[in-house]
């Protein structure tokens, strides 16, 4: 009896924690879905990101409400594999998406006049997706056809750290490249690219830090039932919270930090509920974003007076 009420408790928490999670997570993917200014590239995978954790969330409350419907109080795993299939998938294709996040912005850096101006690489993006779905395939068919969790949480725990390390290296690359670029016709696309990689490199940076963080304790009681120290139950109370927690934790410190996401949540939810419909005046922000860097464009454009400063012009 009291391991039943116990049971029944902790299946009661994890639904109450990703219920939570799954109606927090739906003006964060509207916020970074409306938000403009970032690269193609970049924009399709953040989207992607949070596509794939609002799914990841889908899956574990389809997985609680089957558990419900059939009494699976104790998790009986044998009795919900198709459901921990997809959410060990779509858990590793979500590990891999922050880890392409920062090798996007690596490169952004790395060739920072260039990619200012160059469009979406769909093949290149789709091939990273590919991957991450096959590792996904892998890592479920480690687990639950061979057995081997410790070998699959190791790959994760690489994945979480090489993507940590990545985005501290791009960040203080950024702010080198930053003093080091030269006076060239390219330059000023590449130091308006290299601070904008900063800032999102910056921004993004807490959230990774999270996400490992979070990811890591997520693992960790799965280790500890592997060697017999945790009970199955217990297990699966601190896992499934922890990834809900992780999906709207990361996207809450990546909107909090990013300036352009923040005012662009402010401007979705917040100013929204302030302003009266008939004073909501509409803002064209991509005629703004051209505009002021066609003034920039126009201050470096001028000459140089005795001193070495700018003359002003009437911009």
């Amino acid at each position: 009896m009291m391991a039943a009420l116990s049971d029944y408790l902790f299946l009661s928490i994890e639904t109450v924690v990703n219920t939570i999670s799954l109606l927090v997570m739906v003006p964060c993917v509207m916020t970074l879905v409306r938000t403009k200014g970032m690269h193609g590239n970049c924009r399709i995978l953040v989207v992607a990101s949070a596509a794939v954790q609002t799914l990841l969330l889908t899956v574990q409350c389809a997985l609680f409400v089957y558990d419900y419907a059939i009494e699976n109080l104790a998790h009986d795993s044998s009795k919900e594999l198709p459901l921990l299939y997809a959410q060990n998938g779509l858990f590793t294709v979500s590990s891999c998406i922050s880890l392409f996040i920062v090798l996007e912005r690596t490169f952004a850096v790395w060739k920072a006049a260039q990619y200012e101006r160059t469009k979406r690489h769909l093949y290149q993006l789709t091939a990273m997706l590919c991957f991450a779905l096959g590792l996904a395939v892998l890592i479920v068919y480690w687990n639950y056809w061979n057995g081997l969790f410790f070998q699959s949480i190791i790959v994760l725990y690489l994945i979480e750290g090489t993507t940590l390390i990545v985005s501290v290296i791009t960040i203080f690359y950024a702010r080198q490249k930053l003093h080091t670029i030269p006076y060239d016709v390219d330059r000023l696309n590449a130091k308006y690219q290299v601070r904008e990689v900063l800032k999102f490199s910056m921004a993004i940076l807490p959230s990774v830090a999270m996400s490992s963080v979070i990811h890591t304790l997520s693992l960790t009681p799965t280790l500890l039932w592997i060697y017999g120290a945790w009970t199955y139950q217990k297990n699966c109370l601190f896992y499934f919270s922890a990834h809900s927690l992780n999906c709207i934790l990361t996207k809450i410190v990546l909107i909090s930090c990013h300036e352009g996401m923040r005012n662009r949540f402010k401007l979705l939810f917040v100013d929204r509920l302030k302003t009266p419909e008939g004073a909501r005046i509409k803002r064209d922000t991509e005629n703004e974003g051209k505009v002021y860097f066609d003034q920039m464009k126009a201050a470096w454009d001028l000459p140089l007076n005795y001193t070495g400063r700018r003359l002003k012009s009437s911009l």
